[in-house]
C-alpha cells in the first residue's frame, strides 16, 4: 500500500477466456492492494465473503475487492468470458470514489459494457509494459477516467428507467461469436425482425455505444491479442478480425489505439527485449 500518492496503479491485465477454458482463484487473504475487475463480456461467478453460493456477475459490471479481503472466484470459457483487472492503491483511493458517487465499500458496481473500458484498460496496459516518461501519471489519469465514467453511467441509471436487454444482449453475444465474419448490422438486424433506428437507440442506451462501435471494439481487441502473441502478417490479422481491406483495418486501428499495428507491435517486442523475455 502506497498512500503517499493519490492513486498508483501496480498492474493491469486480461483474461479471454475460449470454449474450453476454465479459471478459479481463491486468495484467503486477499491482496494487500485494491483489485478492480471489470467484465466485458461473458460473466463471473464471485463468493463474496466466502459464500457457499456464487453471485453471478453478468458483463457491464465491476467487481471490487478491498486490501486484505477474502478473494474466490471462476469464469468459464462457455460464457466467452473478457476480462481486465487492475491492481491500485494511494491515500485519495476513498476521495476519487466518492466525488464520482461510487462506493468504493461495495463488491459490484454497474458500468455499462461500453467499448471505452476496454481500449482505456489496454492504454494502461501499455503504459506498464513500456514504462515511458510519466507513465505512472498517464495510467493514474486513465483509470481515474474509467472511475469517473462508470460514476457518470450510475447518475444517469438512477434518472432512467433501465429498458429490457433481451435483444440487446442477444445482438451482443453474436457479435462475440462471429466477429470475424463480413457482418453488415443493419441487414443483419432487419433479419432479426428488428426496426433498425430504433434497436440502434435501444442498443446505445444499454452499452453506451452503438452495435458498430461494440463490433469495433471486440476485432480491436482481438487484433491486440494477436499482434502480441503471433507473428501473423497484419494482412492475416486484419481477415481473422473481419477486415478484408488491411489498409482500412491499419486506419482504424491506428485511429483507436493511437498507433499502426506494425507500430504496436514493434513496441511490444521492443518491451519484451527490454525485460529479458522473446517475443513468439
Amino acid at each position: 500500500m502506497n498512500k503517499s500518492v493519490p492513486i498508483e496503479i501496480n498492474s493491469c491485465g486480461t483474461y479471454r477466456l475460449g470454449i474450453r477454458d476454465e479459471m478459479e482463484t481463491c486468495r484467503l487473504e486477499g491482496h494487500v492492494d485494491y483489485q478492480l475487475i471489470y467484465i466485458a463480456s461473458g460473466r463471473g461467478y464471485f463468493y463474496f465473503d466466502n459464500s457457499d453460493e456464487p453471485t453471478v456477475v453478468e458483463a457491464g459490471n465491476m467487481v471490487i475487492y478491498r486490501p486484505e479481503e477474502f478473494q474466490k472466484y471462476e469464469y468459464s470459457g462457455k460464457d466467452h468470458a473478457n476480462i481486465y483487472w487492475i491492481h491500485f492503491t494511494g491515500g485519495g483511493v476513498g476521495e476519487l470514489f466518492f466525488k464520482y458517487g461510487l462506493d468504493v465499500n461495495r463488491n459490484v458496481i454497474s458500468s455499462g459494457a461500453e467499448a471505452f473500458y476496454s481500449l482505456t484498460f489496454d492504454r494502461i496496459i501499455l503504459e506498464l509494459q513500456l514504462r515511458n516518461e510519466f507513465f505512472e501519471e498517464s495510467a493514474a489519469l486513465l483509470f481515474s477516467h474509467v472511475i469517473l465514467t462508470a460514476g457518470r453511467y450510475n447518475r444517469e441509471m438512477s434518472h432512467n428507467k433501465l429498458i429490457p436487454v433481451n435483444e440487446v444482449e442477444d445482438v451482443m453475444v453474436y457479435f462475440r461469436e462471429r466477429y470475424q465474419e463480413n457482418i453488415n448490422v443493419e441487414d443483419f438486424l432487419k433479419g432479426r425482425g428488428y426496426g433498425v433506428s430504433s434497436f440502434f437507440r435501444k442498443f446505445k442506451k444499454y452499452t453506451g455505444m452503438t452495435p458498430l462501435q461494440y463490433l469495433l471494439q471486440i476485432r480491436l481487441s482481438y487484433a491486440v491479442k494477436l499482434l502480441e502473441t503471433t507473428n501473423f502478417h497484419i494482412n492475416e490479422i486484419s481477415c481473422f478480425v473481419g477486415y478484408d481491406n488491411a489498409l482500412y483495418f491499419s486506419r482504424l486501428f491506428h485511429k483507436h489505439m493511437g498507433m499502426s499495428p506494425k507500430e504496436y507491435r514493434g513496441t511490444v517486442q521492443k518491451n519484451c527485449k527490454r525485460n529479458g523475455y522473446e517475443h513468439i
